[in-house]
């Protein structure tokens, strides 16, 4: 079965509240001291089904989705390779909590809806920044077989080779990134998912009952299970008629990387992902 296409907000629309235009009910309204409560983060490693995660959860009707926002996020070094992804407490600034509060708070007002969601991948290797901003964010961690994330990776630059001048192709880049750096596109992809993995499972104790953690696999086996914990951690409501909105199959692309992966890059992607690969339950 195909994957959802989602309510995706209309394009034109998003790209001109991304690049600052305020319809009348934001002139009026004095959104500029709007302040959003229990925001949603989606986040996990680039290439780990995120947008189809979040095309799924964001199929209930009382979510207000805007995502990626990579210039709301970063309007000053989004497109900066040099940039570090990393952020802690002590890169959030007034300036941009007060941007990122009144902006996402329009986009939920905008659409009547009780929540708010984003996901960016970035935001994998913020969560102190973002608690800092959203001290009652809940955020939902997608995680998928790392052999399949590295094989996804490499497909994507090589039908987009223009990502090779970039460092980590411009996906999100781990904590230590410049270290990371390899020749080898699937050493460092697999080097890339490890980082970020071990980031994000760092913060897991401290975020407690804010963190909720599901498998992308088990997702596009049993979506409407998957999805409605998912919705249920989050607080939103799940009865019958917002599971009907789910598809009960979502289509698993994660087998190609048996079939497309040498035998040699499985061999050196294990030995760099062993550890998480086991502790998440996937075959090794």
């Amino acid at each position: 079965m195909a994957e959802p296409d989602g309510d995706a907000p209309n394009k034109w629309r998003k790209f001109l509240f991304e690049a600052g235009y305020h319809p009348w009910m934001w002139l009026y309204g004095h959104g500029e001291r709007w302040r959003l409560h229990r925001p949603i983060f989606m986040i996990g490693c680039p290439r780990s089904g995120t947008g189809l995660a979040l095309r799924t959860f964001a199929r209930h009707p009382h979510v207000a989705n805007l995502s990626e926002a990579g210039d709301l996020w970063d309007p000053r070094r989004y497109n900066d390779p040099e940039a570090d992804h990393v952020w802690t407490v002590n890169d959030v600034m007034p300036e941009d909590t007060r941007r990122m509060h009144s902006r996402f708070e329009f986009w939920r007002r905008l659409h009547g809806a009780e929540r708010f969601i984003n996901k960016h991948p970035r935001n994998s290797v913020r969560i102190d920044y973002l608690r800092a901003m959203f001290p009652d964010a809940v955020f939902l961690h997608v995680v998928r077989d790392g052999r399949a994330v590295v094989n996804s990776i490499l497909s994507r630059i090589q039908r987009e080779p223009h990502r090779l001048r970039l460092p980590f192709w411009n996906f999100c880049k781990p904590p230590g990134w410049r270290e990371l750096l390899r020749d080898d596109p699937a050493e460092q992809a697999a080097l890339q998912w490890r980082e970020i993995l071990r980031y994000v499972f760092a913060k897991r104790a401290e975020l407690g009952a804010a963190y909720h953690q599901f498998r992308y696999e088990d997702l596009c086996v049993a979506p409407r299970q998957v999805v409605g914990r998912a919705w249920r951690f989050a607080g939103l409501r799940c009865d019958e008629s917002d599971l009907a909105r789910v598809p009960g199959q979502l289509e698993d692309r994660g087998y190609k990387w048996r079939k497309e992966l040498a035998p040699e890059q499985l061999e050196l992607i294990g030995r760099i992902q062993r550890e998480l690969l086991v502790e998440l339950g996937y075959p090794v």
